[in-house]
């Protein structure tokens, strides 16, 4: 059971979702409608993305980015949209994601990237933050910690880097946003491993995908799988 230092509050949720709508936009390709799911300490959702639904409101939501027009998102038993500015930050300093779209500063080397959310919000030194980002980096078969601007790493390995600073930190929440685009089956071993890892020590996961083998992998342990259809998300399914 999670328990928030600052508040004293105990909640046995990491995160959750209550018949939530948010409308679609122009960043989105659907909207969200009535959507609830709960994520326990060391839960996987897989959320399976049909075509036509690659970028929806669910990650941005679950983060605490975009508020709903109904219906209300919990993060540790917080309800983001009661929380101020400064605790939404230090919130969002215990979530991990792995973006869908590009989200790296082009004027920032790759390293400085990947370190950038450790350094602004917590008071690690920066030479452990540079450890544990290098050893990542290793886990998912790049040499070490990347050098160089984003523009000048291939893709797969900007893919690869993307789980390296999604899992930098030992996130309480991670967010994974079709992190095997590109990749698969080549990158499964050292994101399971990795997952296993963060799941062991309490860390709920929030999976996208759009590959339907992936969707099939036995290896992927998920607590529960379920479907983006339309702007409804299909019953969950436990295994």
């Amino acid at each position: 059971m999670d328990v928030d230092g600052r508040t004293g509050e105990m909640s046995d949720t990491v995160l959750e979702f209550s018949a939530v709508t948010v409308e679609g936009g122009h960043l989105y390709d659907t909207a969200l409608w009535q959507v609830s799911f709960r994520l326990a300490p060391g839960e996987l959702v897989l959320v399976y993305l049909e075509e036509g639904h690659l970028h929806t409101p669910l990650a941005d939501a679950a983060q605490g980015l975009v508020e709903p027009a109904h219906g209300r998102v919990r993060f540790q038993g917080r309800d983001w949209a009661l929380l101020d500015e400064d605790r939404r930050a230090l919130a969002r300093a215990r979530i991990g994601r792995g973006f869908e779209a590009p989200a790296w500063i082009s004027e920032l080397d790759m390293d400085d990237n990947i370190m950038l959310a450790q350094r602004h919000h917590t008071r690690r030194t920066d030479a452990e933050i540079r450890d544990e980002a290098s050893a990542l980096a290793r886990l998912f078969s790049l040499p070490g910690l990347p050098r160089g601007r984003p523009s000048e790493l291939r893709a797969p390995d900007l893919r690869r880097a993307a789980c390296v600073r999604a899992f930098l930190g030992k996130p309480e929440l991670l967010i994974l946003e079709r992190p095997t685009a590109g990749v698969y089956p080549s990158i499964m071993p050292a994101l399971m491993t990795a997952i296993r890892s963060a799941r062991a020590r309490g860390a709920a996961v929030l999976w996208t995908s759009d590959d339907w083998a992936l969707w099939n992998d036995p290896g992927v342990k998920a607590s529960a799988r379920c479907k983006m259809t339309g702007s409804q998300l299909s019953s969950l399914a436990g295994e």
